[in-house]
């Protein structure tokens, strides 16, 4: 007997989603067909770019470019490593942290004053 019913139950859990699906095709509209297209990477760019912002940013940069390149080290700075001469009560040295760095050669008979950071 429970293997009749057993039987019934499976043959009854087989057909129900072919019923279900037959159903559901027939009910349901007609599918439309979409195509889809292949993309370009292109495609997500503008077709017209901005090229006054563009033209800007060259300019500024090759003003900085101009800027950098008229910025000449003397040479004897260069080859001797020495640095510039400053006045008196001018800053001499900057302070970065706990570090202190020579900006330039204070006149004779002065002296850098790392306090301070002015030539006195």
């Amino acid at each position: 007997m429970e293997s009749s019913s057993l039987k019934t139950r499976m043959a009854v859990c087989a057909l129900l989603p072919c019923l279900l699906t037959g159903a559901k095709a027939n009910e349901s509209e007609p599918e439309i067909e979409v195509e889809l297209d292949t993309r370009a990477i292109r495609d997500f760019y503008p077709k017209d770019p901005n090229l006054t912002s563009e033209k800007q940013l060259l300019g500024a940069l090759q003003e900085v470019l101009e800027k950098l390149q008229t910025k000449r080290i003397p040479p004897w700075e260069k080859k001797f490593g020495q640095v510039a001469m400053c006045d008196l009560g001018e800053q001499c040295a900057i302070r970065k942290g706990s570090r202190i760095g020579k900006m330039c050669d204070c006149p004779r008979g002065a002296f850098c004053n790392f306090f301070l950071l002015k030539c006195l």
